[in-house]
């Protein structure tokens, strides 16, 4: 088996985990949006695609071109792909793709379409932990965490992400579900180093925020920060909590990954419209473009 998915979330490296749960002998590749399909022509035309008996894509999709491609060759029998952004619905007209956006009135995120994959073709076993796990996964992912009370879960494996990174956190989420399929459980060091984690995004959060400009962009009043990218949730769920300018959207710009980040923090404002102008896609309330020379003209223009 083979996996593609997504490098820079959690949502990502759900996808890695459940597969590697439910088969032996699992690879996977970690990209970003802007080389996937780069990667899946490359792995195509040196033949490493056909040696696996069933290639999965998650958190991510292939663009018109590379899925019209494919579709044109003997993998796209061995290819599903699971992704929720609601952009590239017109994917869904390939036998391979799988791009939903809600089920039974709940947001989706690839993991949770993994795994139902998984559990309905009795690839994996349902149970507890690996429940609470995915829908923890699921809640960050639709930035809605902060609405989860006292469940700390979907921000503390975010957090043991960013202080992992993607290969341990795979390996030791990987592990943790197999030990334990009753309860999905946090371990002494990774709570402490949750903690300190939490102290030190609250001072850099609180600077970011201290030193935001601000512009009126697509008709919006918009919040212009420049961040660290592992900041980027953080920041905009400390301006929802406390939107002392009343803003509508939050302009966020990595410079460390080349990309902006835009998150909506009144929840009625549609951001994605805000990233296609850039070049980029997204979900109503969170979108995103990377940094290029075919967009670097308009990002200028709408963020000087």
């Amino acid at each position: 088996m083979l996996i593609i998915s997504h490098k820079n979330d959690i949502d990502g490296m759900g996808g890695v985990v459940l597969l590697k749960l439910a088969c032996k002998d699992v690879d996977y590749i970690l990209c970003e949006d802007y080389n996937i399909n780069q990667i899946v022509m490359k792995e195509y035309l040196e033949g490493n695609l056909d040696k696996y008996d069933k290639i999965f894509i998650t958190d991510l999709h292939l663009n018109d071109k590379c899925s019209s491609f494919i579709n044109k060759t003997s993998i796209k029998d061995k290819l599903v792909i699971f992704d929720h952004n609601e952009s590239v619905t017109h994917l869904n007209s390939y036998p391979f793709a799988n791009i939903v956006i809600s089920k039974d009135g709940k947001l989706c995120c690839s993991t949770t379409l993994l795994y139902e994959y998984l559990t309905s073709n009795n690839m994996l076993k349902p149970n507890h932990a690996l429940d609470t796990f995915c829908e923890a996964t699921r809640i960050y992912d639709i930035g809605q965490w902060e609405l989860n009370g006292q469940n700390q879960t979907p921000r503390d494996l975010s957090l043991l992400y960013e202080i992992y990174g993607p290969d341990k956190y795979i390996d030791v989420m990987t592990k943790k579900l197999k030990r334990n399929s009753k309860h999905f459980l946090l371990n002494k060091f990774e709570r402490e180093s949750i903690k300190l984690r939490k102290e030190l995004i609250q001072q850099t959060v609180m600077s970011y925020i201290g030193n935001m400009d601000y512009k009126n962009i697509c008709g919006h009043k918009a919040g212009i920060a420049y961040i660290s990218y592992a900041f980027r949730n953080e920041v905009a769920q400390c301006l929802r909590k406390n939107n002392t300018k009343n803003i509508d959207v939050v302009i966020l710009i990595s410079l460390d990954n080349s990309s902006i980040s835009i998150r909506n923090i009144k929840t009625d404002v549609n951001v994605r419209p805000i990233a296609e102008k850039l070049g980029g896609k997204g979900h109503f309330g969170a979108g995103g473009c990377y940094i290029n020379e075919d967009n670097i003209d308009e990002v200028l223009k709408i963020v000087l």
